[in-house]
């Protein structure tokens, strides 16, 4: 019988049978630095709040730089996905989760030419999310596998891909001051057993993924929580980033149709949505019968 082991590699379960699916934030830094199995630098990033006004709340600006990564791969639900953008060496780029008046939030490169938009309409990174928000992936391809001596020398938190295979980054974003508890408890759980592809409708919403490399880290950015998935990758080729038209997060998710057997064996459809629904129904009403 299925169970939740069977998402995460044989070698994350402990000797009890169970595993660590989550592990951190720990304290607050500045900085995030992802090192490859050989402890080079792969990603960096930093998070700060956005200015804002009165009638806004704060909203999460992140800057990051891909080390040694030449290529973006756009998912913008557009027929030609994904669009392959060339980076630059070592370029920062910056997911800016504010909506300021009639500009969306969005994601941009800095060139040489001026700025570059990677994606135009992103989810916003309010400051009071309760819900993990998914910003991007990224492929390490068998750039995991090189050493080219670029370790981290500053201070930040600091974690590694764990294993010298091809592995995949997946990273979401939430508030410091989030339910975590809520979260554990809720279908949103299930977004963390799948990699970011099913926020892509050229895929037709796929729920796909590698094994997790457990734990999932939780590293605490000032009033930000990054959350960082690390899976097992079908991908040998050269290390890109995965960019998603995230937006519709809520409702890709929530409104997938699933199945599975029932107890007599026929199969049966519904939505994550859907069960929702019915469970918190469920609860309602036994709630009130023992009253």
């Amino acid at each position: 019988m299925n169970s939740i082991n069977n998402f995460f590699t044989p070698e994350s379960v402990n000797a009890q049978g169970s595993i660590s699916m989550f592990v951190g934030p720990g304290e607050s830094r500045k900085a995030f630095y992802l090192t490859s199995a050989n402890h080079d630098k792969l990603l960096k990033l930093s998070i700060k709040s956005e200015p804002h006004t009165k009638q806004q709340s704060p909203h999460a600006q992140i800057k990051m730089i891909g080390y040694g990564i030449k290529e973006a791969r756009v998912w913008a639900d557009k027929p030609g996905d994904p669009k392959r953008i060339r980076l630059p060496e070592s370029v920062e780029m910056t997911y800016h989760g504010a909506l300021m008046g009639e500009m969306a939030p969005k994601v941009h490169l800095k060139a040489s030419s001026g700025y570059k938009t990677i994606i135009n309409e992103s989810l916003e990174l309010p400051v009071s999310t309760d819900l993990p928000l998914p910003l991007f992936a990224l492929e390490c391809g068998y750039k995991n596998k090189q050493s080219k001596n670029n370790p981290v020398t500053k201070r930040g938190h600091v974690t590694s891909t764990e294993t010298d295979d091809f592995v995949r980054i997946d990273l979401y974003l939430t508030s410091v001051n989030g339910d975590f508890e809520a979260f554990f408890n809720s279908m949103y759980l299930f977004s963390f057993l799948f990699n970011q592809e099913y926020l892509s409708a050229h895929q037709n919403h796929p729920l796909t993924g590698g094994q997790i490399i457990a734990p999932i880290e939780l590293f605490r950015m000032g009033e930000y929580v990054l959350m960082v998935r690390r899976s097992i990758s079908r991908h040998r080729g050269r290390p890109h980033f995965c960019f998603y038209s995230n937006k519709n997060y809520y409702a890709k998710m929530m409104n997938r149709k699933l199945a599975w057997k029932g107890e007599d064996g026929r199969m049966e459809w519904s939505t994550m949505a859907q069960e929702d629904e019915r469970l918190r129904h469920e609860f309602d009403e036994e709630a009130d019968s023992s009253r």
